[in-house]
């Protein structure tokens, strides 16, 4: 789907090089028949170097160009149709060339080309189109020019990169966003396509994968929760012979541990046409159908034309949705990436319609099929004259986010200034003369009408998602595992004990996941570098963070069972790395081991104390230094890389509750 994410190849060897211009052409026209507009464009220069004047050649060129957003490009190869053109010949030149121009932001050179377009003589394909665009950059520079109701920043280098970042949307702290940076190693194609996967982050964190969730061989993209939290939908798509994209839709169940489960639900062949592509999902609560509502963008029979979006209401049971109907919204362009305002009872999408700023701009409509009023434009600066997709955001658009790939300095192909989408976090400018309600803004930036909020009715106990139990048994904990940074705490000491408590050491060592992440896959092959990070990744999420959350979990229970009378006994053992001699290492795991009966003497300001001092509770400790690291692990000093930052070294450095006695 052109519109869903931008394909392209990897800058190198096309196989035609040192060739003819026909050879080239046919490249060109064999990649742009499969919608790859980047390769078009590659063969088209290089046929262009061959024959300069070649007007055809001129014309493709420029069309590759546009449709891979290459507007600067588009806009240089239709002025040379123009000049090469016979009279009479490329008659629609003139409106493509509005068209980049419009896109570039260009109003007044667009006009220009769209009038010249209107006053020639002949049939015209795009005759209604013309006067809509005309219209539209005229109203632009007084859209443009008009006091700006928000504010729009790019989000930083950890989460947007070189290629398409997109559909971001936020739970509590955590940025859910999907991301076409990721190879597909078994790909067959020469060179490799690239996939898409879906990525979460917290706070100022980079993108991580969603390790469970997503596939090494096909894009995994587009996630929306239901309403009771317990379903996250997704689109899975894949390469067809052709070379095109076609997409399904699928969700998965929450299981243990907040995770979600390995089965993936494919919707019914009712949702899931098998000869059209369904994709981009949102689900939201309508007030007028009294349902949980699915909505979808699809190119499937009896829309209007191009991709339209449908909806289906979400059924009692597994998997049941009723027969999809198409939004009232629809037209005969594209209309892509919906998101379900529930408490505003708006549908927020993307449409490419003649009267928008350029590309594609980001409308609302009531949500009852679309019939009560029509679409209103977002204001500028969050709509502009580039592609402005996968918005999301609160009902009164004080904040939220969306993808744009406006101008900016993470091009992939920085000889077309194109691609890709990165993504950008609006927030309202504050208007203290003004009351705040929590009504839509739209075209002015100002409420036209208070829209009460709409709330979905409670759902019923039995679907609800039960949390991740936790165990009732103290054994159940273990091995519990707790891990350190290199020569923590209290490093280069030959103390025996420390002052610290395992948190106090934790919270540094998480905060140097970037360090770990760019020693340890700077060990690898650039072609194995993501995968390394991911185990990286995995290894602090569900190693590190998920050992300081059990013994969070661990000491609740243990206090329980000490103010029931148990009498309970814990053994720990300390391990190390084996970058040191024996001797210190000895000593260091005593400090680790120290490190956390310290957290049970601090534990709750000390309610662990009096346990301790009579000897209710009593916890017994057992060292291990280097014998007892993996023989593999490295200890060569000069070898940081291996013996610090290696997944293998960080292993060894830690603390273990090994027994729990109970009397």
């Amino acid at each position: 789907m052109k519109y869903w994410i931008l394909l392209f190849f990897m800058l190198g060897g096309f196989g035609v090089k040192g060739q003819s211009f026909k050879a080239y052409q046919r490249a060109a026209e064999k990649a742009f028949a499969k919608q790859d507009y980047y390769s078009a464009l590659h063969y088209w220069r290089n046929a262009l170097e061959r024959k300069p004047e070649a007007v055809e050649a001129w014309y493709q060129y420029a069309h590759a160009a546009r449709l891979f957003y290459a507007f600067e490009v588009a806009a240089e190869a239709y002025e040379k149709v123009l000049k090469y053109r016979a009279e009479g010949t490329y008659p629609s030149t003139n409106y493509y060339k509005g068209l980049v121009l419009k896109g570039l932001g260009k109003y007044e050179e667009a006009l220009t080309a769209f009038r010249a377009y209107a006053e020639e003589t002949g049939p015209k394909e795009f005759e209604q189109n013309v006067l809509l665009h005309i219209t539209a950059c005229q109203e632009a520079k007084k859209k443009l020019a008009a006091e700006a109701t928000h504010t729009v920043t790019a989000l930083s280098k950890r989460i947007n990169t070189a290629y398409s970042d997109f559909g971001a949307w936020q739970q509590a702290d955590t940025l859910y966003f999907s991301s076409y940076r990721f190879d597909n190693k078994k790909d067959k194609a020469i060179p490799k396509r690239k996939i898409a996967k879906i990525l979460y982050t917290t706070g100022t964190g980079r993108g991580r994968a969603i390790k469970t969730l997503n596939s090494d061989t096909l894009h995994t993209a587009h996630t929306t929760l239901s309403l009771n939290g317990n379903r996250l939908y997704y689109t899975l798509c894949r390469y067809q012979e052709t070379g095109k994209i076609k997409c399904e839709l699928y969700y998965r169940k929450k299981a243990r541990r907040n995770r979600w489960g390995t089965r993936a639900y494919r919707l019914p062949a009712s949702v899931n046409l098998p000869k059209s592509t369904h994709t981009q999902p949102s689900i939201g609560y309508d007030s007028t159908l009294q349902a949980e509502v699915l909505y979808y963008v699809s190119d499937r029979p009896g829309g209007q034309g191009g991709f339209d979006i449908w909806w289906s209401k979400v059924e009692p049971g597994e998997n049941q949705f009723s027969v999809p109907q198409m939004f009232g919204g629809n037209t005969a362009f594209d209309e892509i990436t919906p998101f379900v305002s529930t408490s505003s009872q708006r549908l927020f999408f993307s449409a490419d319609y003649p009267e928008g700023l350029g590309g594609f701009d980001v409308y609302s409509q009531a949500l009852n099929q679309g019939k009560a009023s029509p679409p209103s434009a977002l204001p500028p600066p969050i709509n502009g004259s580039y592609n402005d997709l996968y918005f999301t955001g609160n009902s009164g658009l004080q904040s939220g986010y969306f993808s744009s790939n406006r101008p900016g300095d993470k091009y992939l192909d920085a000889v077309s200034k194109s691609c890709c989408n990165d993504l950008y976090q609006f927030a309202e400018i504050p208007l203290p003369e003004e009351p705040k309600t929590d009504s839509l803004i739209v075209g002015t930036g100002k409420p036209s009408q208070p829209i009460p909020p709409v709330t979905p009715p409670p759902l019923a106990v039995e679907d609800k998602v039960t949390p991740t139990p936790i165990p009732t048994q103290l054994s159940a904990f273990l091995p519990l595992a707790l891990y350190f940074d290199n020569d923590e705490p209290d490093p280069k000491t030959r103390r025996r004990s420390t002052k610290k408590d395992y948190l106090a050491t934790y919270e540094p060592y998480v905060a140097e996941e970037e360090t770990y992440l760019s020693e340890y896959s700077s060990l690898f092959p650039a072609e194995e570098q993501e995968t390394a990070e991911e185990r990286m990744l995995s290894f602090f999420e569900e190693d590190i963070r998920y050992g300081a959350e059990r013994l969070k979990q661990f000491s609740a229970l243990l206090l329980e069972r000490l103010e029931a009378g148990d009498k309970v006994e814990i053994f720990v053992k300390g391990y190390t790395s084996p970058r040191a001699k024996s001797d210190y290492n000895l000593l260091l795991g005593k400090r680790r081991v120290s490190s956390l009966i310290n957290h049970f003497k601090s534990y709750q300001n000390g309610v662990f104390l009096s346990y301790l001092k009579k000897e209710q509770l009593l916890i017994s400790e057992k060292s291990f230094g280097e014998t007892t690291a993996a023989g593999d692990i490295s200890d060569d000093l000069g070898d940081i890389r291996r013996s610090v930052y290696s997944i293998g070294a960080a292993r060894e450095r830690r603390v273990e509750i090994v027994e729990v006695k109970r009397n």
